[in-house]
């Protein structure tokens, strides 16, 4: 609703303000591809780029493979607008979860711009390209890092921005406004979740060859739809606070209602001559337990050789608490096992449920980039993942007992990026 409201509102006011301009309304068009052949050599371990995407394990063509179109329109004297559809390999399938940017913008002077509708986060080094293959190193943004981030990608609302020339560098500032709703699916049922009162304050600085971005961000969790969670958090309000005083407590860490996000990040680019080096680190606080606080971060660093790019990187990921300990529930002598018994296996489900988003690993990958032309470019990719005991939560596990032991899985992608 928000989303179509602000684009009417601006189109409304350019309609009033600018009606000369009428018939100077161009447009645009521009796409986007990367296909992509993909191996995971655990086949009880589901790989996804991201948590809006299927997982799947052995061969498959789809959960890397994209394609993306862009529409930029230039409406009246210092508006313009863009649209960008992007088709993947989502879980839960609808336009809405494929439309990725729709937005009014509106410039004022050479120095401030004001954008309205579905925007990009800006949370990110890749955030205006995360999915543009064609325009960085490797088969997928890192995993350990950008896994989650594609989630936050966009939002609906508005953002300013106020950019200047500062000594020899380029400084870009932003303040969002918004909120979103995620779209996923969980135990093969629709998992939505709404982040309210998004606002995020970035700052970017290029001078030379080096690319600097600080962001801080902040979001109530909002309303969600979950059968099974809800069925669960039911299940531990109806636990008498005598047997299992627990219960309450952890029925509320998993209830998003009061819960909220913070989320700081930095990330810093250096491109020069034949050195391409990269590196981002951020820190989550989150009092919803579906959603812990992690801290990640990557660096990558590639090496020109003519028309090709060799490159490896290092990813890590980790939650930054320790996983909460559920207490054993204590029964009256004599109590029914009628009674004890669900709530004994629901303080076990519990336990389990607290652990299974944990997040611990790390990775490696080598991978080499070659420029076929100036649309098309092709890599090679391997990954090699470490994924500790309690530690798989970006992962799908078909066997329960592999979360309680550490599992490696490697992963080799063949992929080609274009623009078009």
């Amino acid at each position: 609703m928000l989303l179509r409201s602000t684009i009417v509102i601006a189109l409304l006011a350019i309609s009033a303000a600018n009606k000369t301009y009428a018939n100077n309304i161009d447009a645009q068009f521009s796409g986007f591809a990367s296909l992509t052949l993909s191996y995971t050599d655990d086949s009880d371990i589901g790989f996804a780029s991201s948590y809006s995407n299927k997982n799947d394990t052995g061969f498959s063509a789809k959960r890397d493979s994209i394609l993306g179109g862009q529409a930029n329109i230039s409406l009246a004297k210092n508006w313009d607008s863009v649209v960008q559809v992007v088709i993947q390999d989502h879980a839960y399938k609808s336009f809405d979860n494929f439309l990725e940017l729709a937005f009014v913008r509106y410039r004022p002077t050479r120095h401030w711009a004001i954008r309205a509708g579905r925007l990009n986060s800006d949370l990110y080094l890749l955030s205006e390209y995360p999915y543009v293959g064609y325009a960085y190193l490797w088969v997928r943004p890192p995993h350990s890092y950008y896994s989650f981030a594609n989630i936050a990608s966009n939002f609906d609302g508005v953002d300013v921005e106020y950019s200047k020339a500062i000594n020899d560098g380029f400084l870009r500032l932003k303040l969002a406004y918004g909120s979103s709703t995620a779209k996923l699916q969980a135990y093969n049922d629709d998992f939505f979740i709404d982040f309210d009162n998004l606002t995020t304050l970035s700052a970017t600085y290029t001078q030379d060859a080096w690319t600097m971005r600080f962001s801080l961000s902040r979001t109530d969790f909002g309303g969600y739809k979950l059968t099974s969670l809800d069925q669960f958090i039911a299940a531990l309000d109806s636990v008498p606070q005598s047997i299992w005083p627990q219960a309450q407590s952890m029925s509320a860490k998993f209830n998003t209602r009061g819960n909220s996000l913070e989320y700081a990040a930095f990330g810093l680019t250096y491109d020069h001559n034949n050195w391409l080096i990269q590196s981002e680190l951020g820190v989550s606080e989150s009092d919803w337990i579906v959603a812990p606080s992690v801290i990640s971060g990557y660096i990558s660093a590639g090496y020109r050789v003519d028309d090709a790019i060799f490159y490896t990187g290092f990813t890590a990921a980790k939650n930054r608490h320790d996983v909460v300990k559920v207490n054993t529930p204590v029964f009256l002598p004599g109590t029914p096992d009628e009674i004890s018994v669900p709530i004994q296996q629901l303080a076990a489900a519990t336990q389990a449920a607290a652990g299974i988003t944990n997040v611990h690993q790390h990775s490696i990958n080598v991978g080499v980039k070659w420029h076929f032309s100036d649309r098309l470019v092709f890599k090679a990719q391997l990954d090699r993942f470490d994924i500790k005991a309690q530690g798989a939560g970006l992962w799908s596990l078909s066997d329960p007992s592999d979360a309680n032991k550490s599992n490696k899985v490697h992963i080799l992608s063949l992929n080609a990026s274009m623009v078009f």
